[in-house]
């Protein structure tokens, strides 16, 4: 799925579509909609976050579509590109509720969220290793792992993180290879 992606005649069908009916947004909508939610997952670790900054990217895209270019680079990019700055607001955003050890309850309510988070990974990843792994990505800095996730588990080229995360591909490859360096650290064996 990661490969698969809407083709480019289907794509400016629907650019151009969306001028006079804005119902259209609903083929996009249901072809992106679970690739961004599971990349927001991936990202946040928290459902509740995933699903409000998933809604949140695909109501800038209705919101920003009429003024989406056709450039022969796709609507998955642009998309990616909206989820990824609604992610970096939400953690420049404060948070609301600071949870102190006296909140009766609280350590169950840990255990609940590791396990739940725990069980998330296994379903979103499917074995030990992977969480292994998803935990070190999370580890990286930001830039980093948006260039790891974004290749590896949404499978985009060099060219299309370029264009999400508007750098240059040589700097994408770099990046990449300060990530990989910087995971292959993390992973050995005498680092667990």
């Amino acid at each position: 799925m990661a490969d698969k992606d809407l083709s480019p005649k289907v794509q400016q069908r629907i650019l151009e579509e969306f001028k006079t009916n804005k119902e259209v947004f609903e083929e996009l909508y249901t072809f992106y909609y679970e690739r961004i939610l599971k990349y927001l997952l991936k990202r946040t670790a928290s459902a509740e976050s995933a699903y409000d900054l998933t809604a949140e990217t695909f109501i800038k895209a209705f919101e920003s579509l009429h003024k989406f270019k056709w450039t022969g680079v796709s609507i998955k990019v642009w998309l990616y590109r909206i989820a990824i700055n609604q992610l970096k607001n939400h953690r420049r955003k404060p948070k609301n509720i600071v949870l102190t050890e006296k909140m009766e309850g609280l350590e169950q309510m840990r255990t609940e969220a590791k396990e739940e988070l725990e069980e998330l990974d296994k379903t979103l990843f499917g074995d030990e290793d992977l969480t292994k792994l998803s935990d070190a990505i999370a580890t990286l800095n930001p830039k980093y792992q948006h260039v790891v996730s974004l290749h590896y588990f949404e499978g985009m080229s060099h060219e299309e993180i370029a264009t999400v995360i508007q750098r240059s591909k040589s700097a994408v490859k770099s990046m990449m290879h300060r990530a990989l360096t910087n995971l292959r650290q993390l992973l050995a064996p005498n680092a667990l």
